[in-house]
């Protein structure tokens, strides 16, 4: 499963520069709007099952993800300060981020298909210690990056739309 569309990477962050680039996708039986709005709900993406994740805005209404939000978000033992830097509502969110000497970009597309949304999300990471760790840390990041699809798709909100084509609820 591709996607026609691709990331709006920053020079910096473009995976030809990063020392850690992980992309995961998978098809969401919902629609755009559906996805979007569970994606910007931040503060309840632990919820979703992300044990030891907790989301954190810090300006605005402190609710919704929009251009220019500030937030920290910490899994496990991490915490980035991040920034909206992209949002073109149902489509695409991207924010850039920082933890110690770690500079992250994290870009989420939504493409409606004729079965619901294709969502891509995808990641770089440079600086710090990236350099050493991306041999370990990809594959960890990669499935936690799945966790995060396949919680996105269990969102009740998700799964009360069935898909154009009437495929039923949520993917298996």
């Amino acid at each position: 499963m591709t996607t026609s569309k691709e990331i709006h990477w920053p020079e910096y962050y473009h995976p030809k520069h990063a020392q850690l680039h992980v992309r995961n996708e998978t098809l969401i039986p919902a629609q755009a709007d559906t996805i979007w709005s569970c994606l910007i709900h931040a503060p309840c993406w632990p919820q979703w099952g992300r044990a030891q994740t907790s989301v954190q805005i810090l300006n605005g209404d402190g609710i919704e993800l929009h251009k220019g939000t500030l937030f920290r978000w910490k899994a496990r033992a991490l915490h980035f300060d991040c920034t909206v830097v992209e949002y073109i509502p149902h489509k695409r969110i991207a924010w850039k981020g920082k933890c110690g000497d770690v500079d992250m970009y994290h870009a989420w597309l939504i493409e409606p298909t004729d079965d619901g949304c294709v969502v891509l999300t995808e990641s770089t990471q440079r600086g710090g210690m990236t350099w050493l760790t991306r041999l370990f840390t990809s594959r960890n990041i990669h499935s936690y990056h799945k966790r995060w699809l396949d919680g996105l798709k269990k969102q009740p909100e998700c799964k009360k739309q069935s898909s154009p084509k009437g495929q039923g609820e949520g993917l298996k």
